[in-house]
């Protein structure tokens, strides 16, 4: 046999054995991470975000084919407000179990403390982060990094006024919407539950003392009389001849959810409040031949003064999310963290364009704000001038004393009769 049929054998017999290995290991196990979405955000295409939830599946996986990402597992059902329930699916104790989670800094400290999430062993590196969003994925005690910023949230008044606009403390904010004289209510917005008013009152006793030490402010044992004052008067702008609906349950009531919005929108009412994304559901329903240019946007003073405080909207790493699972989870982050990822989903591009109206949402990157789409909206720099300067709100201690936080507050800031 000559030596070209021994090369010729030898590289068969190559190719067979490397052809049976193949065969023994057709395809390398993908690994699932399974994530649930932070759900209280506009539905801009109408499909309970299934739409963009596909999207990101979809765009992720393209790149990372040996990741299966799973957003909204459908046995997920926890409350993302209640710590406790997020912590036994987080560990893999519940009816469902998940990897990563998002959800409000606000209950971090408790997450930790049912030992459910672990600390992020870095952020992703190319975003400029906004700096309240970091402090509030930041544990206060131990100083590690438990939380990926993704939102931010604040408080918002929403008018057609300049004059309103420009008002930077609850005096000024109160006496410009009298100054309208308009026949109709000066304001409308939902004041109640146990989140909304605490959160309130952080805000009005930032604004009247400034944010750096408003977690001092989360307390039950005492109350700022000059705040509740202001809160006071704030409410008082609702205030109309058959009764007052920010405080009586008329916009409490879950299908009445967008109704402040709604009543902005349709020129029934002088102003709201309410979180930038309020924008959303106020341009969808605009009447027609109304221009969006008229409307103001401006960061609310809820006390005598504006200094503006935040939540955060963080992905956290459950604690069972090690090795593999945490190299997909570090994967995922940085995609969500990308500003590309933020530009279409804050331009709702998941909607179909007939139904496409921004959401409005406050990206915790101060890079997303600078995408070519992001830019040339006219609310967007609104958005991020108002609230460049904001703290965080405090990312633990409201969750078990809120509700009586909200029962001692209501009476003393509800109008007499």
């Amino acid at each position: 046999m000559n030596i070209r049929w021994l090369c010729a054998l030898s590289g068969l017999v190559i190719l067979m054995d490397g052809g049976m290995a193949h065969a023994k290991h057709p395809h390398k196990p993908k690994t699932v991470l399974r994530v649930p979405l932070y759900p209280y955000i506009p539905d801009a295409a109408g499909d309970q975000l299934q739409s963009m939830a596909a999207r990101i599946e979809a765009e992720f996986e393209r790149t990372h084919p040996d990741i299966d990402l799973v957003t909204n597992p459908s046995c997920f059902s926890d409350d993302f407000y209640e710590p406790s329930q997020l912590a036994r699916s987080l560990k893999g104790e519940g009816e469902c179990s998940y990897d990563v989670v998002e959800t409000d800094t606000i209950i971090l400290k408790e997450l930790v403390a049912e030992g459910a999430v672990r600390p992020w062993p870095r952020l992703p590196r190319r975003p400029d982060w906004h700096p309240a969003g970091i402090a509030a994925s930041t544990h206060p005690d131990t100083k590690a990094i438990y939380g990926v910023p993704h939102w931010l949230c604040g408080h918002f008044i929403i008018s057609r006024s300049e004059s309103v606009r420009q008002a930077q403390t609850t005096s000024r904010l109160t006496q410009a919407l009298e100054r309208l004289g308009t026949p109709m209510p000066n304001m409308a917005v939902n004041i109640l539950g146990s989140w909304n008013v605490p959160s309130m009152y952080l805000d009005a006793w930032a604004d009247a003392h400034g944010a750096r030490n408003v977690s001092s402010a989360v307390t039950t044992e005492h109350y700022d009389a000059a705040v509740l004052n202001s809160m006071r008067n704030f409410v008082q702008t609702c205030q109309s001849s058959t009764g007052n609906p920010c405080i009586d349950g008329t916009y409490d009531e879950e299908a009445n959810f967008d109704l402040p919005a709604i009543l902005f929108a349709q020129n029934q009412v002088d102003a709201t409040m309410g979180y930038s994304e309020r924008l959303h559901v106020i341009l969808k329903n605009l009447p027609a031949g109304s221009s969006p240019s008229d409307i103001k946007l401006s960061s609310a003073p809820l006390g005598e003064g504006n200094h503006p405080v935040l939540f955060t909207d963080s992905y956290f790493l459950g604690v069972r999310c090690t090795g593999k699972c945490e190299e997909a989870a570090m994967e995922f982050v940085e995609y969500m963290s990308d500003a590309r990822t933020f530009e279409w989903i804050l331009m709702s591009e998941d909607a179909s364009a007939a139904k496409r109206v921004p959401r409005y949402l406050l990206p915790a990157t101060l890079d997303a704000y600078q995408t070519r789409k992001v830019r040339s909206d006219a609310f967007f720099p609104v958005m991020d001038a108002a609230t460049r300067r904001g703290k965080a709100f405090p990312n633990g201690g409201l969750f078990n004393i809120r509700k009586q936080m909200r029962d001692d507050i209501l009476p003393a800031i509800t109008p007499a009769p």
